[in-house]
C-alpha cells in the first residue's frame, strides 16, 4: 500500500511541476472518481517557499540564453574526473541551483546557475567564492546559449 501511495504521489508531483502549478493547489482539488479532497494545514511561509521554488524551476528551465557562473575549466587528462568531483561538491552545497558539467573540446567545464543578467549571477559568484576559496582563479560569470 505504501509503495502504491508513493507512486501516485510521485506521478502527481511530476504532473503538477510540468504545469508549473503549486502542488498544494493541485492536492486541494476534488478527485474526479472519489470526490476526495486533501486538506493541507501549513504555515503560509511554506506555501510561499513552495511557490517560489516552482517559479525558479520554471524560469531556469525555460531560459535558453543568459549567464552562468563557471567554476571549472581544464583540458588535462584528468579534467573529466576533476570536473565531476567539483560538480558533486557544488551540488551538495547548492542543491537548488542548476549545475552542469560540459565537454566543449578540448575543455571540461562546470557551470552553475542560469540567469537573465550578469547582475543576477553576481551574488551566486560571491557565494561560490566564499564556499570554495580554492577555486578563486577559476570562478567567472560567462554567457551561455542552448
Amino acid at each position: 500500500m505504501r509503495n502504491y501511495f508513493l507512486i501516485v504521489f510521485t506521478l502527481l508531483c511530476v504532473q503538477v511541476f510540468a504545469q508549473n502549478a503549486p502542488i498544494i493547489d493541485a492536492l486541494a482539488k476534488k478527485d474526479s472518481e472519489t470526490g476526495a479532497v486533501v486538506k493541507v494545514l501549513q504555515d503560509e511561509q511554506i506555501t510561499y517557499l513552495l511557490n517560489k521554488k516552482a517559479e525558479n524551476y520554471a524560469e531556469s528551465n525555460t531560459l535558453k540564453r543568459g549567464w552562468s557562473v563557471q567554476v571549472f575549466q581544464e583540458n588535462s587528462t584528468s579534467a573529466k574526473d576533476a570536473a565531476l568531483a567539483i560538480e558533486k561538491k557544488v551540488r551538495a552545497k547548492f542543491p537548488d541551483e542548476v549545475v552542469r558539467t560540459e565537454r566543449v573540446s578540448p575543455f571540461w567545464r562546470v557551470r552553475v546557475g542560469k540567469f537573465a543578467t550578469i547582475e543576477d549571477a553576481q551574488p551566486l559568484r560571491e557565494l561560490l567564492l566564499k564556499e570554495f576559496p580554492a577555486l578563486k582563479g577559476s570562478v567567472y560569470i560567462v554567457k551561455f546559449a542552448e
